[in-house]
């Protein structure tokens, strides 16, 4: 039998500082869990909020609809929001496909180092 992709979801809370970092693939079967707990997350109310999605293999356009709505939610809710790019191409794709890359509020890869 096939195993199902590894998807891991952490988050390490300072004050009001939450970094979440997602390994493995997200997709449509995974963003739901993300979503989830994004939510539980933001209802503690953050200034700031970074997803480090560095160790994410792969991603479809359910992820990269995920990542538009989280934007949204930070421009309205005026809270910023850090996005970790992926260091796998198969995570990126997407992004740069759609111009998501550079629309959304990511993190140069030096600045990634630092996260």
């Amino acid at each position: 039998m096939n195993e199902p992709p590894r998807f891991e979801i952490s988050e390490e809370v300072q004050g009001a500082t939450v970094t979440v970092t997602i390994s493995g693939e997200l997709d449509l079967n995974t963003v739901p869990a993300l979503a989830r707990r994004l939510d539980e997350l933001l209802g503690d109310e953050p200034h700031h909020l970074t997803v480090d999605l560095s160790d994410l293999t792969f991603m479809d356009s359910s992820c990269l609809r995920q990542l538009i709505e989280l934007d949204e939610r930070a421009r309205s809710d005026e809270w910023t929001l850090e996005l970790v790019p992926s260091c796998h191409e198969s995570a990126t794709t997407v992004l740069r496909l759609t111009g998501a890359d550079v629309a959304l509020p990511f993190a140069s890869r030096g600045d990634a180092g630092s996260a």
